[in-house]
Formats: C-alpha cells, structure tokens, sequence
C-alpha cells in the first residue's frame, strides 16, 4: 500500500476480505474483486470443454470471460473471453459444439495477471497496455502465485469511481478545515 504496510495474508484465497479492509484511498486488485460479480458465480471452466458452453454461461451470468483451468486439476491455466469466441470461432465459422476451448482459450505465459495488492490504478495501466477488459488475480506477488479471482474493467471502474469519491470528499473537508481555522471567529 501507496504507506508502506501490505494487506494481510488472505486466509481463504476464495473469500473476500470484509469491506474494513477497503480504503477507498488505496484502491487495490483485492478491492476490485471484493465487489465483482465474480465472487458469486463459478467463474472457471476446464480446458476440455465446449466452447458453447463457455458462451451459455457467460450470457447467463452477463460477463464476458472465464477463467480456464486444466482438465480435472482445478488450476487456472488460462481465460476465455467474448473477444476469443468472435475471432477464434464466430469470425472462422468454426462451431463452436465441437470446438473446445482450450483450442481459443489464452494461456501463461500470455496472460495478464496482477497481485491483489496492487494498486488499482496499476490494474487500470496493466488493462490498457495489453488492450484486456480482464485481469487474473493472484493471491501473492509472485509471478506463479495461485490465481484467487479475476477482475474485469467494470470493476476497476467502479473503484476508480470511488476512489475520485473519496479524494473529492477528503479535499472538500480541507477546503472546510482551513475556512474554519482562518475564520475571524
């Protein structure tokens, strides 16, 4: 964090931290993912799968990726997203009941993946470099950390939202704070 300490070891990499440990100040990758709607879904899918069946469960659940694991072991290896069943399958007219997906599915090393202490402005330049709308989310700062979550821009967005909030909030009371002590009073 932006003084000095860092977030705690996450003690269930599947849960949230409660939202005590959200400053919105110091926006991170684990506030995102604290309040995405990926924390109530099962937002992974093996390898081995259709990939209509990626598609069928992101339209149920209006995102737009799943995180891809290998077949039977649970691990993210990987994402899926709207973006590789338009180029990868839709576009070639591939179908998409016999296509799987690890055949359009990204995998390490060409994934783009951040720890969940960094910052969210971080996330944000992390996004727009690699020209991602989503972002894996490891547990610790270690490269190959387990993935915990993912994130997507909607997310990022939103603390943003809330980060501009409280900085708006914290100078308009050092606006009131200073008028206050240089008061003729």
């Amino acid at each position: 964090l932006p003084d000095g300490t860092s977030l705690p070891p996450n003690p269930s990499p599947t849960l949230a931290f409660p939202p005590a440990w959200q400053n919105p100040l110091y926006e991170t990758a684990q506030s995102a993912l604290n309040s995405s709607c990926y924390l109530s879904i099962d937002w992974k899918i093996s390898e081995d799968k259709p990939v209509i069946e990626a598609i069928h469960r992101m339209v149920a659940n209006k995102i737009g990726a799943l995180a891809v694991t290998g077949e039977g072991d649970g691990i993210v290896k990987g994402i899926v997203t709207e973006r590789d069943y338009l180029n990868k399958v839709a576009f070639l007219g591939k179908n998409s009941s016999e296509t799987t997906i690890s055949e359009i599915s990204t995998s390490f090393p060409n994934l783009v993946t951040v720890s969940r202490e960094n910052p969210i402005d971080r996330c944000m330049e992390k996004m727009l470099a690699a020209d991602v709308r989503h972002l894996l989310v490891r547990a610790e700062k270690d490269k190959n950390s387990e993935i915990m979550g993912m994130i997507s821009v909607k997310d990022i967005v939103k603390c943003n939202l809330a980060k501009s909030n409280a900085q708006k909030e914290r100078l308009e009371s050092i606006i009131i704070e200073q008028q206050f002590l240089n008061s003729p009073i």
